[in-house]
């Protein structure tokens, strides 16, 4: 499962039915934050907090919408109240806008990429950890009619677990993720995040992160991650030292052209065809004129 340069990871138990070349990269784990890399909800919380602004005729300014982008919830809501002037206090604005986002998240779509990744990952006998802020029963409602492709995930960190002390941007979400891995280690673990918060936590971890975010987010916010996309479509394995989709995958069916020049002989032996046709026809036509002069001419 690991490479010879990574000391803290053994091969699974399952990696013994694979074949040697799945079981060689240097990355054996991967962890997966579920709010920002499995489900794409980055629309929907601004969507959230613009309809909820708009509720009390505020108009959010997209310097300020940039500005709230890395903030936990309570921040963000104290910010917005305070500079939009609401007729409501931060702690009641922060609670409608966990309703707003509730209801628009119930059934949230998956990063574009990241079903064909786990599906490969797990085909390549790797690790699979997911984190994730919600509670286990919230979670059970979010993944309703889905259960099957999160199977692939070995590990699951909810946020209502006993052993997570403090949120992101602290690590202990990561630590605990990789503990409950087995032999999950920071030479061979890689994490997918969204969040600034969440690249902190992993770095504090002493883990490598690819940030998946939008184009509009400052480049400050993600100096920290490792890589940088907008969403997994654009993940190459390869550049981690893990096994390419080409070892899961059938290739591409190379789609048979058709030759110009046979098409054209195709053509010139269709007009080949009709021209003998209209001759032939042409020749019957005098023929029968032929005979009808001279039965003329007889009578």
């Amino acid at each position: 499962m690991c490479s010879p340069s990574c000391k803290s990871c053994k091969a699974p138990p399952q990696c013994s039915r694979c074949p040697p070349m799945c079981c060689s990269p240097g990355i054996s784990y991967c962890i997966f934050d579920l709010e920002t890399a499995v489900f794409d909800t980055r629309h929907v919380y601004q969507k959230a907090l613009i309809d909820l602004a708009t509720s009390y005729n505020r108009v959010i300014p997209e310097l300020l919408m940039i500005q709230i982008g890395p903030m936990e919830t309570a921040e963000m809501a104290e910010l917005i109240c305070r500079k939009l002037d609401m007729p409501v206090s931060w702690e009641t604005f922060r609670y409608q806008l966990n309703e707003r986002t509730s209801e628009l998240i119930a059934n949230p779509p998956l990063m574009p990429g990241v079903e064909r990744l786990v599906r490969h990952l797990c085909k390549c006998c790797m690790g699979l950890g997911l984190v994730t802020s919600c509670s286990e029963s919230r979670y059970c409602s979010k993944i309703k009619d889905r259960e099957e492709f999160f199977e692939h995930f070995s590990t699951i960190i909810f946020g209502d677990d006993a052993e997570v002390r403090a949120v992101k941007p602290q690590p202990d979400v990561y630590l605990i993720a990789m503990s409950r891995l087995g032999d999950a280690g920071p030479d061979c673990t890689l994490v997918f995040e969204g969040t600034p918060q969440g690249v902190q936590a992993a770095i504090d971890a002493r883990l490598p992160v690819v940030m998946l975010a939008e184009s509009t987010l400052p480049c400050c916010w993600s100096e920290l991650a490792t890589l940088r996309l907008e969403t997994l479509e654009e993940f190459d394995p390869e550049e981690f030292n893990m096994p390419p989709y080409s070892c899961t995958e059938p290739p591409p069916r190379k789609v048979k052209r058709k030759s110009r020049r046979s098409s054209q002989i195709s053509t010139g032996s269709r007009s080949s065809a009709a021209i003998r046709a209209a001759a032939e026809a042409a020749a019957a036509a005098a023929a029968e004129e032929g005979g009808e002069e001279e039965q003329e001419e007889a009578e």
